[in-house]
């Protein structure tokens, strides 16, 4: 069975920021619920469209959903590339959200800087 790459986007920094929203000291609930839907991302790949974990949000962009937790991705060949995170605090995408997305995806094009992320079998 085909498994789909994951990666974290590396800003001009050097930092992650999409690890850095995983690792930020959120509850442990809260990290196990959000790690979870990148592992089904990581198995099962844009088919993840057909649940309620993840939508299209426009061009390139995707954005994985569990409870408030949303990360927003973009696809690269084989391999996802998580571009921002954010808790979700109302109906709609805010837009800075997805303008700071659109521009990590267009320097990821630039650089191809990322991090790949070996995702653990859950078995």
């Amino acid at each position: 069975m085909q498994r789909w790459k994951i990666a974290f986007y590396e800003n001009e920094d050097g930092n992650y920021p999409v690890q850095d929203y995983l690792f930020d000291g959120k509850n442990e609930t809260d990290f196990i619920v959000i790690f979870n839907v990148i592992q089904r991302l990581s198995r099962i790949g844009q088919y993840l469209l057909d649940t309620n974990m993840a939508k299209r949000l426009g061009g390139d962009l995707y954005e994985l959903r569990k409870n408030r937790h949303r990360i927003i991705y973009a696809q690269d060949g084989d391999r996802f590339i998580l571009l921002s995170a954010f808790l979700k605090k109302t109906q709609k995408t805010p837009t800075k959200e997805l303008i700071r997305a659109k521009k990590h995806l267009e320097k990821y094009r630039k650089t191809g800087k990322c991090l790949e992320f070996n995702i653990p079998d859950s078995r």
